[in-house]
């Protein structure tokens, strides 16, 4: 259990650090009418955007991992923890946080370390079968409704809306690799494996076409709670959860973790409105899946 939820831990690492070097790549090339091939390809040009990917898979791979083990709304806490850390780096790169920024971080370490108190560590929760094909259909659905999205709205709503998307595209990646079964070959032949793989690539696709249209933080706030939400919701109707007992706990403490990191967003926000808001706003991650 303590691996698992150390390598939910490496990944919000992964993936703070990705987030700022992938915005400085994604805000390069001008924004793209709709999210297409064309997005794909200028992105593809961009060596921050690509740097930012790879450790994005890494944090993916370690995602993955934990939630082998670990319920869903653990390995979503311990990740929506990205902000938080970057918080810290950033202090110790010697930018000062506030008074209720330091109390947000130490609210994160504290509710984290209720979610690890309370998860029950085991094996994947079963689904059925029709949640299963929604969850393979949700695909093509949801790149057709960021291609909308992306091609019709515009002005202030754009960014945190599709910022949304992107969340909804992580948090499914999280409910798949929870639900898929152990074993190589049982993975392999699982249609639900490579839906969870798209779900990457268009979560990393509508990621970087929000942060075309708008301030990382509003993109890191729609982001952060979809993707954070959405996966708790699931685990619980799947009865994947806490220790005997410890329901309260689990709740309080995703809660916490959540609502500190939302906190964080929005200070760091207030902060990258004065001058020097490009740097200030590039320091801020949006934290990538979870679960």
């Amino acid at each position: 259990m303590l691996a698992a939820f150390l390598a939910a831990l490496a990944a919000a690492v992964a993936f703070g650090i990705a987030s700022v070097v992938q915005e400085a790549g994604a805000r390069r090339p001008p924004a793209r009418a709709r999210i297409g091939f064309g997005l794909v390809a200028d992105l593809a040009r961009q060596p921050l955007f690509l740097l930012g990917i790879a450790l994005d898979a890494g944090g993916f791979v370690l995602t993955f991992l934990a939630l082998r083990r670990l319920p869903l709304f653990a390995v979503e806490s311990a990740v929506a923890s990205a902000v938080a850390v970057t918080a810290v780096v950033s202090g110790w790169r010697g930018e000062s946080l506030t008074r209720g920024e330091r109390v947000a971080v130490a609210a994160v370490v504290l509710g984290l370390a209720g979610v690890g108190a309370s998860a029950l560590p085991e094996g994947p929760p079963s689904m059925a079968w029709f949640p299963r094909l929604l969850l393979v259909l949700g695909v093509p659905g949801l790149a057709l409704i960021g291609r909308v999205v992306s091609g019709r709205v515009s002005g202030p709503r754009a960014a945190p809306l599709l910022g949304a998307l992107a969340g909804a595209g992580f948090a499914a990646f999280g409910v798949a690799s929870r639900v898929l079964p152990h074993g190589g070959a049982r993975l392999l032949g699982d249609p639900l494996a490579y839906a969870a793989l798209a779900y990457i690539g268009l979560g990393l696709l509508l990621y970087g076409a929000a942060l075309q249209r708008g301030p990382v933080t509003g993109v890191a706030a729609a982001t952060t709670a979809v993707e954070a939400l959405v996966p708790a919701v699931v685990g619980l109707a799947l009865a994947d959860g806490a220790r005997g007992g410890l329901v309260p706990l689990a709740v309080a403490g995703f809660l916490l973790t959540l609502g500190a990191t939302l906190c964080l967003i929005r200070s760091q926000s207030r902060t990258s409105r004065g001058p020097g808001a490009e740097t200030a706003s590039a320091a801020l991650p949006t934290v990538r899946v979870a679960a």
